[in-house]
């Protein structure tokens, strides 16, 4: 592309590097084009690609965009095109239309061949899809077709702990108070580990409550082939098996009762926390008296929050008169003197 830039007399600026995206998504929304479409990277006079299908693989998308250029003053240049689009002339209007819509045709086709590939490969019992937490796929090389599902010699270790602890104390340890625990320990969230499996670097998302209820209570832990959150039947309408599984019928069931139905009129003071987070066990609500603890809304924020597990137990901590001040946390470097922000 650098040789069509420098036809026009440009230079680059920046590189929009949406790899792992979807070509039918909307040019505006994509991660790093996205930005520079809407104008809030600066000002740039217009963009280069190989081809037309690098704005998307929707004739809308493409049309809305590259007439979103033309209607801005900005320059459209794609490699195969002599100087930028000018889709004021007829001439190419129509090309530009012609290779957009060649675009969605050919997206059209791919999406078709997977959904066939899709079904075929549930027919025949094999996976085709991303492996659950605690399994693993072999494979002979690297783009091969996955000829076992295997459990994980980590992982699986690692949520087999977390089931044995919540079964031996389920009024205290809870999936919460694991995903506190997990964090703290170091261990990668399902996500960051399925991109180190991958060969992709993790992002450093925390463990949350509701992917540990979701693993524990998912048939997936059975070594079934899931489908759409449920098993994939055979002819005889029995679930297909494609792995070993995490634990047996009974603890699933066992499982699934207490994280579905754990009460939660227990006392307080009772619930398992681990010191997972800030004030555990050392502020309370001014309004319902329950215990605080803190978080943040994103890692890249620099706010904290105190929410009342009360309240939270309750359904909403709309109401709960929350102290405002500072505080001091000494294990924690360059976290120190932050605001309590009431929610």
């Amino acid at each position: 592309m650098l040789d069509i830039v420098e036809s026009v007399g440009g230079h680059v600026i920046a590189w929009a590097d949406d790899w792992a995206v979807s070509g039918a998504t909307d040019p505006m929304t994509r991660p790093k084009l996205g930005p520079w479409l809407r104008g809030e990277r600066g000002a740039y006079d217009g963009i280069a690609g190989a081809a037309v299908d690098r704005l998307g693989r929707n004739l809308v998308d493409c049309l809305n965009t590259g007439y979103m250029m033309s209607d801005t003053g900005k320059l459209l240049l794609t490699h195969g095109h002599e100087g930028p689009w000018d889709l004021d002339d007829p001439n190419d209007e129509n090309r530009f239309t012609m290779e957009a819509w060649g675009a969605q045709m050919a997206l059209r086709a791919i999406q078709r061949r997977n959904r066939e590939a899709t079904l075929k490969a549930r027919e025949a019992g094999r996976v085709k899809s991303k492996s659950s937490y605690g399994y693993e796929y072999k494979r002979v090389a690297p783009t091969a077709a996955v000829h076992e599902v295997a459990l994980h010699p980590h992982v699986s270790e690692v949520i087999r702990e977390v089931a044995r602890r919540i079964l031996a104390d389920p009024q205290k340890v809870t999936p919460s108070s694991e995903a506190a625990r997990l964090t703290r320990r170091g261990e990668l969230s399902p996500g960051d580990h399925r991109a180190v499996m991958y060969g992709r670097q993790p992002t450093g998302a925390l463990w949350r409550s509701s992917s540990i209820r979701e693993i524990l209570t998912s048939e997936a832990a059975l070594g079934y082939l899931m489908r759409g959150g449920k098993p994939v039947l055979d002819a005889e309408g029995h679930p297909r098996k494609v792995a070993e599984p995490l634990w047996d019928r009974s603890t699933h069931e066992a499982l699934k009762r207490v994280v579905r139905q754990r009460g939660l009129a227990r006392p307080a003071q009772d619930r398992q926390t681990s010191h997972g987070y800030l004030l555990t066990s050392l502020s309370e609500c001014g309004q319902c008296h329950g215990p605080l603890r803190m978080h943040t809304e994103s890692q890249a924020e620099e706010r904290w929050s105190a929410i009342p597990l009360q309240g939270a137990r309750r359904g909403s901590a709309a109401g709960c008169e929350l102290p405002t001040g500072t505080f001091d946390q000494q294990d924690a470097p360059g976290r120190v003197d932050r605001e309590l922000v009431p929610r």
